[in-house]
């Protein structure tokens, strides 16, 4: 099997027949964050209030209320909430809007999307795709009879105007940005397959097949993040869901997600949620 196949995130975004999820409290509660991430997926981030900041593909973007951002396949992604958001995710695989039969939408439309031929502009300011967005998000709540028809004309219609409205961005042709990108991909697959191994940064630049000074500036300017810091939020968001869903103890816990020292492990624990891991097991 490809190797970049085996990495891939293997969440299931929704069902095999319908492979669509939407997404509410996007952000870990504890510390209000999106970790850097990637999906083969599409994903639309919609803002019914409040305000976040967005970093996609090492870009910075605001949004406020009633605004939204577009995340093309493959594109590694992660924010923080700002002033207390309502955000939505939308994540959905682009195969659910194919034919298994010769299809000019799929061929003239969205196969270039999904093979990042083309690229959908991240942040733009459209009344009315935003409507049909927050439409998207009001049929999934509601589910009628019939939902999964209206979810798929409407994304159907939204890529109808991004194509119709010049949305789309033909000049894709950075091929040294985007080598970067698969680079860091493979570094962020790593630490999600070994995080509760020993990682070192000289390893994860072997994996990145760049030197180790390279891949630590590439890595921070991608996700804004150090490598070291992004290594110790996983684990302790991998660490939170051990605390609410088992009874493990707090050094279990520790030497579970990666850590080999309690004490570090506690100290990181309380500089990422603002309290000690055994005040936050009480709570």
């Amino acid at each position: 099997m490809d190797e970049r196949l085996r990495l891939k995130e293997k969440v299931q975004h929704g069902s095999a027949i319908f492979p669509i999820n939407v997404y509410e409290n996007i952000f870990v509660h504890e510390n209000n964050t999106l970790l850097p991430h990637w999906h083969e997926e599409f994903e639309i981030v919609y803002l019914e209030k409040g305000t976040a900041s967005f970093r996609v593909d090492g870009k910075e973007y605001f949004l406020g209320p009633k605004q939204f951002l577009f995340v093309n396949c493959g594109s590694i992604h992660g924010g923080k909430a700002e002033e207390d958001p309502e955000p939505y995710a939308i994540v959905f695989s682009l195969n659910m809007l194919f034919s298994e039969t010769p299809d000019i939408c799929k061929s003239k439309y969205l196969q270039s999307i999904l093979e990042r031929k083309v690229l959908v502009q991240n942040k733009f300011d459209d009344h009315c795709i935003g409507a049909l967005i927050s439409s998207i998000i009001t049929v999934w709540k509601e589910k009628p009879k019939g939902y999964e028809l209206l979810v798929k004309g409407y994304l159907y219609t939204i890529f109808y105007h991004l194509f119709n409205r010049g949305y789309i961005i033909t000049d894709t042709t950075d091929r040294e940005f985007d080598l970067k990108i698969e680079r860091i991909k493979s570094a962020l697959d790593y630490i999600n397959l070994n995080y509760s191994s020993e990682l070192d940064i000289d390893m994860l630049a072997k994996v990145s097949n760049l030197s180790k000074f390279y891949f630590c500036r590439l890595f921070k300017e991608i996700t804004h993040l150090t490598p070291v810091d992004y290594i110790n939020k996983f684990r302790v968001e991998k660490a939170i869901e051990l605390i609410k869903n088992t009874n493990m103890s707090i050094s279990e816990i520790a030497f579970e997600v990666g850590f080999n020292s309690v004490s570090y492990f506690i100290k990181v624990f309380k500089e990422y949620v603002g309290t000690t891991p055994f005040k936050y097991k009480k709570i």
